[in-house]
């Protein structure tokens, strides 16, 4: 017959295995996440390429690019915060927001 011990010795054990299993499956469901996310990254990053509502966005970060390599005074950085800052209050999406938090949407009433 198996003592007090024993039986707490084989439900230690059960659990220690059960958690070292779900804790390999939620790796791999991790890592299945981590490259759906990455796939919308890219998505989301071609999608701000050619949509059409940033253009400005894009046009302001070009010329704060060209502006940092020649040198030349430039406010495109602070029109793109001003831009970007415009973008949030009336619920755009910007590249910076992600899936998850942010979206086109209604601004609060």
């Amino acid at each position: 017959m198996i003592t007090t011990w024993g039986a707490v010795g084989i439900a230690v054990a059960i659990w220690l295995a059960t958690s070292w299993y779900l804790n390999e499956r939620l790796k791999l469901v991790h890592q299945k996440l981590d490259v759906d996310m990455d796939k919308y990254n890219v998505l989301r990053e071609y999608l701000y390429e050619i949509d059409p509502q940033f253009d400005e966005e894009r046009r302001l970060m070009i010329e704060l690019h060209e502006s940092l390599d020649t040198g030349k005074l430039s406010f495109a950085g602070k029109e793109h915060m001003d831009l970007t800052k415009e973008k949030k209050e009336r619920g755009y999406r910007t590249l910076q927001s992600s899936f998850v938090d942010g979206g086109h949407h209604a601004p609060n009433q």
